[in-house]
């Protein structure tokens, strides 16, 4: 096989960093509009406390795991790709959702609140979106999923007993149930220890965020 050959065949089963990164990125805005705008939607046709679930933190969450779990498993920059791309798709995700309730409600959007949900997004993004990418691997699986039944148990407990609606209590106890459901799986496994205090330190930095965020808007 010549050189030259040679190279192009590695470089199909490799394609270079750049175009990976570039393609990476672009989906990730991609995801973002559809997260943003999607939600905006949702809220508008769902009803009672369903468009709570349906604008949850969790939810935007599980939307980074799940792209970072999409992303080219690179040996090289698969997890550095993964968070950027996670707090890409929540950014614009923050944006696009607040200009749709323009588009949609025909009402200003607050910028103010646009940037501090893009602030807790580039954090939020970036941190699920690598362990979506690192729940590929065998090893990382459990305490992945215990950080998502760890989130899922921390904003489930503030909807429930914080929040002062009570028509929304109910969506709190459905993620709370969630939690159980997920994290049974994560402390039945080998590791079972370190998957409940995962869990435990997801639920308590997820609340102390809620908290950070609502002290943000009220300000």
């Amino acid at each position: 096989m010549s050189s030259g050959h040679r190279a192009r065949t590695l470089e199909a089963m490799h394609p270079p960093l750049t175009r990976t990164a570039a393609v990476a990125m672009c989906a990730a805005v991609v995801a973002g509009a559809a997260l943003g705008i999607g939600t905006q939607v949702l809220q508008g046709v769902l009803p009672g406390g369903w468009s709570v679930l349906a604008n949850s933190g969790v939810m935007w969450a599980l939307a980074a795991f799940t792209l970072g779990a999409c992303m080219p498993a690179t040996r090289r920059a698969g997890v550095t790709l993964a968070a950027a791309g996670g707090a890409i798709e929540l950014v614009v995700a923050s944006c696009l959702y607040y200009a749709a309730v323009g588009w949609f409600e025909h009402s200003a959007s607050n910028a103010r609140s646009s940037i501090i949900w893009s602030c807790a997004g580039v954090v939020a993004g970036s941190v699920f979106g690598a362990v979506g990418q690192l729940a590929r691997r065998q090893e990382w699986r459990g305490p992945a999923i215990a950080l998502i039944a760890g989130t899922l148990a921390g904003e489930g407990a503030r909807v429930a007993w914080f929040v002062g609606n009570p028509a929304v209590h109910w969506a709190g106890i459905v993620e709370l149930t969630a939690a159980i459901v997920v994290g049974g799986t994560c402390v039945a496994r080998r590791h079972g220890l370190l998957a409940l205090g995962v869990i435990g330190a997801a639920a308590v930095l997820t609340l102390l965020a809620g908290s950070v965020i609502d002290h943000a808007f009220a300000a």
